[in-house]
């Protein structure tokens, strides 16, 4: 099973190399997992080694199917990943038997269980200790100075300046997921955050031709008014367009295409300033930069739809 979705109390090991999900020993094929994916190994039957798959997708890739115990199956071959538009642990392929954990979003996480070469298991088990691994789900006591992270080796979000109750949820390699209960003041609450756009940039780099010609809303950061040359021929040389950053919560940047009219319509931006977009996506990539080009079609607020020509 995958680390992060600990479902099981067995020590966790990694794949050497990109490895067939099989349906049962020496069986058919219903997925591949990524090289440096942490699994956890259940039952063995001659040279093949029982897993379980957990992770997500999105909804739209997937299709009723009450088939073998399981309740949907994938509309074409995704990629699952360890949370949403997060790292990708493996793929599975067009019409595999997933169970549903939960929707969040536009996402999906699903669980599929499988049986893996053996052989493609890491020597090494040692990431976990025995002794470590009845503290799943346990309550536990943070120290003083804590570095509370977003991710493994990820950016802190807070330091501790008191000890603080909290529960493990998840765990990989030397790291722990914790929840802990806490309290801020309303003033402090921004909003409830955006649904995870339908289409992200990281699906279009995934898929460069599927989506283009597609419309979609996404939320950008403005940073820049720009005019079109050689090096973005998938734009009409000297056209206006937006640099912006997203889409968001994604960092990469985006090139949004403007009419004349837009364009002026526009000149007030500020930098850094968000902008929520109805777009329709041009091009997954220039020629030199792995940057979308979309065009745009209205701005959240805006009176009626400005169209491009």
């Amino acid at each position: 099973m995958l680390v992060g979705n600990l479902l099981a109390q067995a020590i966790p090991a990694r794949l050497e190399q990109d490895t067939p999900l099989l349906k049962e020993p020496g069986g058919m094929r219903v997925g591949v997992l990524s090289k440096g994916t942490s699994v956890v190994p259940g039952r063995v039957s001659g040279s093949f080694t029982e897993i379980t798959l957990q992770g997500w997708l999105l909804t739209a890739s997937t299709r009723p199917d009450a088939r073998e115990g399981f309740d949907i199956s994938a509309r074409a071959g995704e990629s699952i990943r360890a949370e949403p538009n997060g790292p990708v642990l493996g793929r599975v392929v067009t019409g595999a038997l997933l169970a549903r954990v939960r929707v969040r979003g536009a996402w999906t996480e699903v669980r599929r269980t499988g049986w893996v070469g053996s052989g493609a298991l890491s020597a090494n088990r040692s990431a976990v200790r025995p002794s470590e691994r009845t503290l799943d789900s346990a309550r536990v006591l943070l120290r003083k100075g804590a570095s509370l992270q977003g991710a493994p080796d990820g950016s802190a979000l807070a330091i501790l300046s008191s000890p603080a109750d909290a529960t493990i949820a998840e765990r990989n390699g030397e790291w722990v997921k914790v929840r802990v209960e806490a309290w801020v003041k309303s003033s402090d609450v921004e909003g409830a955050l955006a649904a995870a756009p339908a289409i992200t940039a990281a699906m279009l780099r995934e898929h460069p031709e599927r989506y283009v010609g597609q419309r979609v809303d996404w939320r950008v950061q403005f940073l820049a008014h720009q005019k079109a040359d050689e090096l973005r021929p998938e734009m009409p040389g000297g056209a206006p367009y937006l640099l912006v950053r997203g889409p968001l919560p994604e960092t990469g940047f985006v090139y949004v295409l403007l009419s004349r009219q837009q364009a002026a319509e526009l000149q007030g931006l500020k930098a850094l300033q968000e902008l929520a977009l109805t777009v329709t996506l041009r091009a997954a990539r220039t020629r030199y930069l792995a940057t979308p080009v979309v065009e745009l079609v209205r701005v959240a607020g805006g009176s009626g739809e400005m169209r491009t020509p």
